[in-house]
C-alpha cells in the first residue's frame, strides 16, 4: 500500500475493508441495471446510512462515525468502485450535512444531525445557477427575512428565497436541500462573493 495510502488506525483498515466488501455484495451487482432504468437508489442511501457509513466524518454525538476526513474519502472511493452514481451521491449528501454541523446552533443539530447523518433524511445541495456554474460568487438567487405572515421583516421568522438553480443532485428524491442565495451584496463586481449565506430547506416548502 502506498504511503498516501496508509490508514491511520486498524479500525479504519477495517473500516474500509468492510465498504469494499459491501460494495462488491451489494452496490455493485445492482449498479447496471438501475442506471439503464434509470431507478434512484434510495434504498441503498438508506442502508449505507443505517451501517454508519453517511456520517463517517462527522461527531459520535450526533451519530457520526468520528473518522478522520482521509478515512471517509477512502471509504467514498469503495463505494465508487461498486457503483459510481452512489458514491457520488454519498458526497453530495455528506457535503450537504456539513453547514448544520459546523454551524448550526445545538437545537438543530439535536432536531436535524442524528436523522441526516443516519440516511433517513437525503440531503441536495443547491449552488449552481445557469449563470454561474463555475463562478459560484456570481450566484444571483436572494434570501429575504419574512415574518410568518409573509410581511418582509429585518427580524423575520424565515425567509423568502427568489431565483434559479441548476445541476442539483438529488432534487426530487432529497429531504432536505442546503440552498446558498444571497442575503446582501450583488452577483457582480469584486465583492461579488461577500453576502452569501446558507439555508437549510426542508423539502415541500
Amino acid at each position: 500500500m502506498p504511503a498516501s495510502r496508509v490508514l491511520p488506525t486498524d479500525e479504519a483498515t477495517d473500516l474500509v475493508r468492510l465498504v469494499r466488501e459491501l460494495a462488491d455484495k451489494e452496490l455493485h451487482p445492482r449498479a447496471a441495471e438501475a442506471e439503464a432504468t434509470e431507478r434512484f437508489p434510495r434504498d441503498m442511501f438508506t442502508m449505507l446510512g443505517r451501517a454508519g457509513i453517511l456520517g463517517l466524518p462527522y461527531p459520535e454525538e450526533y451519530g457520526g462515525g468520528g473518522q478522520p476526513y482521509e478515512v471517509y474519502l477512502q471509504v467514498l472511493e469503495e463505494i465508487g468502485r461498486g457503483w459510481a452514481g452512489v458514491g457520488v451521491g454519498v458526497s453530495v449528501h455528506t457535503l450537504s450535512c456539513f453547514p448544520v454541523a459546523q454551524w448550526g446552533t445545538p437545537e438543530q443539530r439535536d432536531r436535524f444531525l442524528p436523522d441526516m447523518l443516519a440516511g433517513e433524511l437525503l440531503g441536495a445541495y443547491c449552488l449552481s445557477e445557469p449563470q454561474s456554474g463555475s463562478d459560484a460568487a456570481a450566484l444571483a438567487t436572494t434570501a429575504v427575512p419574512v415574518r410568518g405572515n409573509g410581511e418582509t421583516a429585518a427580524d423575520g421568522d424565515g425567509y423568502r428565497i427568489d431565483g434559479v438553480k441548476a445541476w442539483i443532485s438529488h432534487a426530487g428524491q432529497a429531504d432536505f436541500y442546503t440552498v446558498f442565495a444571497r442575503t446582501s451584496g450583488r452577483p457582480e463586481g469584486r465583492d461579488r462573493a461577500r453576502g452569501i449565506s446558507c439555508l437549510h430547506v426542508p423539502a415541500g416548502i
